[in-house]
């Protein structure tokens, strides 16, 4: 009886840690499906797989961390977090890549992360996990990537996000917003009049700067490349300094700081109507 109890103890602790986890499991659709190619390292089957679930926001606040991943977040009208993890392995057959697959782990306590096998050099094995993110409009998160790019959208809050080789998406974002790359360019789209917060910094060392903003939009702009040109592709009145590289004025009636900077590129700054 005492051996059934402890059994039955166990089977209960397993399943509740299963719980806390639990994914819904299906294919990928799309370039990210299934496929196979001949490259210069031969060739390599890809299998994706889609796992789904819904997490509590811990005190209003998100926080991603991948190697090789992307990572898009979307602020809706909900309280807690849809997670999209798109799995995908790479190896010399299917049954490889599928192997892989089912060796990756996603962390959702605490920082959203992939626990995977260790791949080496020039192997045909590879895996990396995209997410895609189902928010709160409202709240703070820390997003990191190291070879990805991170997309975040229609998002009020204090924003940290950071790669080193990968672009930058920031649409429709307020806060206080900071969003770093070494090497990828910025596609920032602003809406309404004015920026909702404190004000944003988007900067990137190599890579060029996109900013489309509404033609009426009022702000403290501060843009600036050292290799390159900047550009406003819409009237403004001149309230400080512009020349070739820089600009350090206010458009409109002036509001809230919005800096771009890169080193390598050049800052393009034009009119979203009509898009």
């Amino acid at each position: 009886m005492r051996k059934f109890v402890v059994g039955c103890l166990f089977v209960l602790l397993f399943a509740g840690r299963l719980s806390a986890q639990s994914f819904t499991i299906g294919p990928c659709e799309g370039d990210e499906g299934n496929t196979h190619n001949n490259g210069w390292l031969g060739h390599q089957d890809r299998v994706c797989e889609l796992r789904r679930t819904t997490l509590p926001l811990s005190n209003g606040q998100l926080s991603v961390s991948g190697k090789n991943d992307g990572i898009e977040v979307i602020g809706e009208e909900r309280q807690d977090i849809a997670l999209e993890a798109r799995v995908i392995g790479q190896g010399a057959d299917r049954d490889e890549a599928m192997s892989l697959v089912r060796e990756v782990k996603i962390v959702t306590s605490g920082t959203i992360h992939a626990d995977g096998p260790t791949t080496w050099g020039l192997s045909r094995r590879s895996w990396y996990v995209n997410y895609r993110l189902h928010v709160p409009r409202h709240l703070a998160a820390q997003l990191h990537t190291e070879n990805g790019g991170i997309s975040i959208t229609n998002i009020d809050g204090v924003i940290n996000a950071d790669t080193s080789n990968g672009g930058l998406v920031l649409d429709d974002l307020g806060g206080d917003v900071h969003a770093t790359t070494v090497n990828g360019g910025l596609d920032v789209r602003l809406d309404g009049n004015q920026w909702r917060g404190t004000g944003l910094v988007a900067k990137t060392t190599n890579g060029g700067v996109s900013v489309k903003a509404p033609d009426h939009y009022s702000a403290h702009l501060v843009a600036e490349t050292v290799n390159g040109g900047v550009s406003v592709g819409f009237p403004i009145t001149v309230q400080g300094k512009i020349n070739r590289s820089s600009i350090d004025t206010n458009i409109g009636q002036g509001g809230p700081t919005l800096h771009f900077q890169t080193v390598n590129g050049g800052v393009s700054i034009h009119s979203s109507n009509g898009d």
